[in-house]
């Protein structure tokens, strides 16, 4: 199968500025909207006085809990009311929505709009949250549908449980070497481009339509029905484009209330957020607490792995999509190792603050950054090189991982050489420390299966695939155009995608768990068959990518220059190398693995939503630093070809590698440069220079003070 190299089908709109987004949509009648937000914490809500508000010329309506009643709506769990009803949770949490003819007058009748609060205490530390005589943030969390918190439990979203704890601290207590150390990091926002941003139109026939900036519509169709208790077939989610993802654009968020308010009005009615309303109040990274305890024997073989981790839930538990309500990233404790016994606890805690969604493999950047700063901690104690720690470990070919899966392909030590191999040091300036980290990560390839559509209007025409999913911007629409292209012998100019409203497919996961292009291709490939088959008529087919069962391994080496004197550092380069299957798009498959490393390095040195007594206090992307093109270090890539790949199209998931593993590398980099363990996020200048003067070291101590 050929590679594709060629420009975009939606870049040129993209760079004139021509592509239309759902704040850039227009209908006829159309009201805007905005939300009253809570500004405590936590509080009873004892009345909201719309009158000032109704007064502000241009306003048509204000509504409360009051008029729309209890509606809950969730991914999974239905926990979260589209407007408060009684109680709030956290600074932020929408109390009213105003429903006017323009943004201005709503944005001006809010502040007028006055709300009687009667101030409850907060619990604002998520393990402080699990004590049972702190302040309970839902009274009985498990009556909730479809809610994963244990029966009884206080101020837990979900738990998860594996391994044997005995079997583990007999182990740890045998061990050589044993490490206990707990790392921690804050929270974080996704950094799309395009802010949350819903309308809502409902037609003459009751038929609600809703264009929204959200990358699984057909869930998002579920989540609707459930919340407002109407027939799916009722509810159309129209095609829109969407400007960019990182899990942010799963939960439903703004779409209850905005049709609620179209519902009331009986005009189109849009809500698009403020950046800073973005930033403060949708569904950011959790913030996380790990304990990490590895051990091992004489000979640097691990022994055995104790993983203790509490995630920051906030106030509610809806945005997230777990069954367990967990974050999955946490099953992938330890599994890039050969280790056997192993204890696993994984705890998300309701807090009063800003409920956490998804971001790019959900808690696995958090947990591998205390898990591979844990190895080279053990590597220190062992008096072993981490990378030689890390090649006596690392899983192999038919052995099976802790959960007892053995891989058809397991390629971790072969990535590993190819980076170390690759790598060359850099030179940093005079009187600059130089230090170079390793950490590893791997991530299982979960395809899922989706339904394409071909036709044509007639000859000459272009072969029109329609698809169920949105493209959030990674190309995948390329992929598919592509390969029905190749499988039909056509130009690939002869073929148009395009995304379809949720009344003319079947339903569809979405977009998400890097399972796109893999799973595309195998519905583009059963499409063209069917297409040949049926002689060119209009064609429905489904498909999806099927084995071999793979892991994706990746393997990063940063190397750092360290001011000694003041703690400021440069991340000078990271080098990435990926385990690679047949590569579609060279230079989407390249913007994947270097966009990913960005935000892996905005997670280790930059990003910190600075919650103070439960609201953000970052409310700017000047005061939230996500990487510029200044900021980041210089990018290596080494493509370890000649995996397996998931069929037909032979392919392996890169979307969610890249940015996992470069924390623990920069962490890891650091400490090898100064001798500076830091074991909390981001990696600051500030923190760097605490530790050297708490290293002991009375030369660096001095060269600090300096």
């Amino acid at each position: 199968m050929a590679t594709m190299a060629t420009i975009r089908a939606d870049a040129r709109a993209k760079l004139a500025g021509e592509q239309r987004y759902t704040s850039d949509l227009r209908r006829p009648g159309m009201c805007e909207a905005a939300l009253v937000r809570s500004g405590l914490p936590s509080a009873r809500l004892v009345s909201v006085d719309a009158a000032r508000a109704l007064g502000v010329p241009g306003v048509l309506a204000v509504l409360t809990g009051a008029e729309v009643g209890v509606r809950l709506w969730g991914r999974m769990a239905r926990d979260i009311p589209a407007l408060a009803v009684d109680r709030v949770r956290y600074v932020g949490e929408p109390v009213a929505v105003v429903i006017a003819e323009t943004r201005a007058a709503a944005d001006r009748a809010v502040e007028l709009v006055e709300v009687d609060y009667e101030p409850l205490e907060p619990v604002l530390d998520a393990l402080a949250a699990l004590d049972p005589t702190s302040p309970a943030v839902h009274e009985q969390p498990w009556l909730y549908p479809s809610a994963a918190a244990p029966e009884g439990s206080h101020n837990v979203q979900s738990r998860i449980v594996a391994g044997d704890l005995a079997a583990t601290e007999a182990a740890l207590a045998a061990s050589a070497h044993v490490v206990d150390q707990t790392y921690t990091s804050p929270r974080g926002h996704h950094g799309y481009i395009e802010p949350q941003a819903c309308v809502a139109e409902v037609d003459d026939d009751g038929r609600i339509h809703v264009w929204m900036t959200n990358k699984q519509p057909y869930r998002l169709r579920a989540q609707l029905s459930e919340c407002l208790g109407i027939d799916q077939q009722r509810i159309v989610v129209e095609p829109v484009a969407i400007g960019g993802d990182f899990g942010g654009k799963g939960a439903a968020l703004l779409a209850p209330i905005c049709v609620l308010a179209s519902e009331w009005t009986r005009r189109p009615v849009r809500i698009a957020l403020h950046y800073d309303e973005d930033l403060s109040a949708t569904n950011p990274r959790h913030g996380s607490r790990i304990r990490v305890r590895l051990g091992s024997d004489g000979e640097g073989r691990f022994s055995a792995l104790a993983v203790d981790a509490v995630f920051d839930g906030g106030a509610y538990a809806g945005c997230k999509v777990m069954p367990d309500v967990n974050l999955p990233g946490m099953s992938e404790a330890g599994t890039a190792y050969g280790l056997s016994v192993f204890a696993l606890e994984s705890v998300v805690a309701y807090t009063n603050s800003v409920p956490g969604g998804h971001m790019r493999a959900p808690g696995a950047p958090q947990l591998t950054f205390a898990l591979e700063s844990a190895v080279d901690e053990l590597a220190a104690l062992a008096g072993i090189d981490p990378v030689e720690l890390r090649r006596r470990n690392v899983l192999r070919q038919g052995e099976p991982n802790l959960h007892g899966t053995t891989w058809t392909e397991c390629r971790g030590g072969e990535v590993l050489e190819a980076a170390v191999a690759a790598s060359r040091r850099l030179e940093v300036p005079p009187g600059w420390l130089h230090g170079r980290g390793v950490a590893l990560y791997d991530r299982p390839n979960v395809p899922m299966r989706t339904t394409l559509r071909l036709s044509r209007a007639g000859t000459g025409d272009p072969l029109s695939v329609e698809v169920p999913f949105p493209d959030t911007g990674t190309g995948s629409y390329e992929a598919v155009r592509a390969e029905v292209a190749e499988q039909l012998g056509l130009d690939r100019a002869e073929v148009v995608v395009r995304l379809a409203s949720t009344a003319e497919l079947p339903p569809d996961a979405g977009v998400g768990g890097s399972w796109v292009t893999a799973s595309a291709l195998g519905a583009a490939a059963a499409a063209a068959r069917a297409w040949k088959d049926g002689g060119g008529e209009t064609i429905v087919a489904s498909g999806g990518a099927e084995g071999p069962e793979v892991t994706s391994f990746v393997v990063q080496l940063a190397q750092v220059a360290l001011d000694p004197a003041t703690g400021a550092y440069r991340v000078l380069e990271v080098l990435t190398a990926v385990d690679s299957a047949r590569v579609v798009n060279p230079r989407a498959h390249q913007m994947q693995i270097d966009g990913g490393a960005a935000m892996g390095y905005g997670f280790a040195s930059l990003e910190d939503l600075d919650l103070e007594g439960g609201q953000v206090g970052a409310g700017t992307l000047g005061e939230f630093r996500i990487p510029t093109a200044e900021d980041v270090p210089a990018w290596r890539t080494v493509l370890v070809e000649g995996s397996l790949g998931v069929e037909p199209g032979g392919v392996k998931a890169i979307g969610e590698l890249s940015n996992v593993p470069t924390a623990a590398a920069v962490a890891n980099a650091l400490a090898d440069a100064g001798g500076v363990r830091l074991r909390s996020l981001p990696l600051t200048a500030e923190k760097v220079w605490r530790g050297l003067i708490a290293s002991g070291d009375e030369g660096a101590a001095m060269r600090a003070r300096r």
